[in-house]
């Protein structure tokens, strides 16, 4: 394969792939607390170029989370909360603890706090279990039940969006490396959802340019191809 074909399939790689992740923002636009993923394409030439592996990529594309806030949507559900600040609730997975946004939260049959998904959300003693009332959520994150204070939500902060690694569900891993910190400087909102941070009109127009751009690489490997196809056939006449 020539240098430009391989840079053009590189491309058309990274293309699929930015479009994968943003056909996943549009479908995800009313997604309470979604933050879009916003796809970055590095170059790899240097390396591709010296590389022992066949047909490495001299483009590649990686992703970084978007935090910038969706807006406040009341609910007046005692059990939907959302965070004004760059906090994140702490849920128990099969996995470990995960951060999420997402704080369409409700009651198991063991009383417990958990996400949409069945995750226990967790507080300062661990999963919140409120047996009986529905509680009360102050903006300090303390949850209340007949005026006694059962737990205090964890909320955490991470340092950049490069400290957060999605895993689908509104629920992201912390980076290796990286680390997240207990916050008191969020408040939490009882009765509202966040909405997600999606513009959907500026990923259609993305995923318009990424379509139109994977397409004329398209034409150009065809066009290249019987350009060869071409000058093997008028060779073979000579």
């Amino acid at each position: 394969m020539t240098d430009s074909i391989a840079i053009v399939a590189s491309a058309m790689r990274a293309d699929a792939e930015a479009l994968r992740v943003i056909s996943q923002n549009v479908a995800n636009a009313q997604t309470p607390a979604y933050r879009r993923e916003v796809p970055l394409v590095y170059s790899n030439f240097e390396a591709a170029a010296t590389s022992t592996v066949v047909n490495a990529d001299p483009l590649t594309l990686d992703t970084s989370v978007d935090l910038r806030p969706g807006t406040m949507q009341r609910t007046g559900e005692p059990l939907d909360l959302a965070i004004e600040g760059a906090a994140f609730f702490v849920v128990n997975t099969a996995n470990g603890e995960r951060l999420t946004r997402r704080g369409d939260f409700r009651l198991d049959a063991e009383g417990r706090i958990v996400t949409p998904s069945g995750e226990a959300v967790l507080g300062t003693n661990g999963p919140i279990q409120v047996q009986g009332a529905k509680p009360a959520i102050g903006s300090d994150g303390s949850v209340r039940v007949n005026d006694a204070v059962m737990d205090r939500l964890k909320l955490v902060e991470v340092t950049s969006a490069a400290a957060l690694q999605p895993e689908g569900n509104g629920l992201y891993a912390v980076a290796a490396g990286e680390e997240a910190f207990d916050t008191s400087a969020a408040q939490v909102r009882q009765g509202y959802l966040e909405t997600s941070n999606v513009q959907s009109v500026d990923e259609m127009i993305s995923l318009m340019e990424t379509m139109r751009r994977f397409e004329a690489a398209q034409r150009f490997i065809h066009g290249y191809d019987s350009m060869v196809d071409n000058a093997i056939t008028t060779l073979g006449k000579v």
